[in-house]
């Protein structure tokens, strides 16, 4: 151990950790409702001589139903990172995606009004030059960042959402997969009409960027929660592998 952070405000650290540039972004989440931080540390070892000394978060920001599985895109000037929406299930139009300052944890800009938690990281195609993400509300998310004279922000031109389907006309599909994209096309997994019921209309989605619909989707036995593993073969396909639950 090198040290330890213990967030003021407590709660799980269940999502993923970003490092960048000798700092670390984080969150926490305590409850569907409850507040909980997204946190920058330092991840400098202050004091050698020590394995328990307590990390100062350099900065923090809180939200309503804090934040569960995501994680965070960081560079040089930003931080992106989706919220859970503050309320019980994933049925309310409130879950965000902040764009915050790397270096202060300043709002620059987010983006409201997300259907449900954002559980999945926030990826960045080169190709496309735009981030994408998953909600559990079932939508597939894109946009892009540009800076202004103010700074940066989300073009709000480039916000884009696409419905994800199980084929039920009563129960939402869901995603908390984090988007594997490659060659103009995006793969994610999508729940049933029940979570845990085997060929309940599991699948992975296989979305065309350029179309920005669904390709074509695979139908699984369990819900492929988790982000996926591509590899390019020498035959020129790609090969997809997911986990299912």
């Amino acid at each position: 151990s090198l040290w330890i952070y213990t967030d003021k405000l407590g709660g799980q650290p269940n999502c993923p950790l970003t490092v960048k540039n000798g700092y670390l972004y984080t969150g926490f989440w305590r409850s569907e409702e409850f507040p909980a931080n997204f946190v920058c540390l330092s991840i400098t070892d202050e004091d050698p001589t020590r394995t328990d000394e307590e990390k100062t978060a350099c900065w923090y920001w809180t939200n309503p139903g804090g934040y569960y599985w995501a994680g965070a895109y960081a560079c040089e000037d930003y931080v992106l990172v989706g919220t859970d929406d503050g309320a019980d299930e994933s049925t309310s139009m409130t879950g965000s995606l902040l764009l915050l300052d790397a270096k202060t944890g300043r709002l620059l800009d987010k983006w409201d009004s997300l259907y449900g938690d954002v559980r999945s990281t926030i990826c960045y195609d080169t190709a496309t030059k735009a981030f994408y993400f998953t909600t559990k509300g079932g939508w597939f998310c894109g946009v892009q960042t540009e800076k202004t004279s103010d700074g940066w922000r989300l073009r709000a031109s480039s916000k884009w959402t696409l419905k994800l389907e199980n084929g039920s006309s009563t129960v939402q599909a869901m995603s908390t997969s984090t988007p594997v994209v490659y060659n103009g096309r995006a793969y994610v997994g999508v729940s049933g009409s029940s979570q845990f019921t085997a060929y309940s209309g599991h699948s992975i989605a296989v979305i065309d960027l350029g179309a920005w619909d669904v390709a074509y989707s695979v139908p699984t036995m369990g819900y492929p929660q988790t982000s996926g593993l591509l590899t390019a073969g020498d035959d020129g396909a790609a090969y997809v592998y997911f986990f299912d639950n």
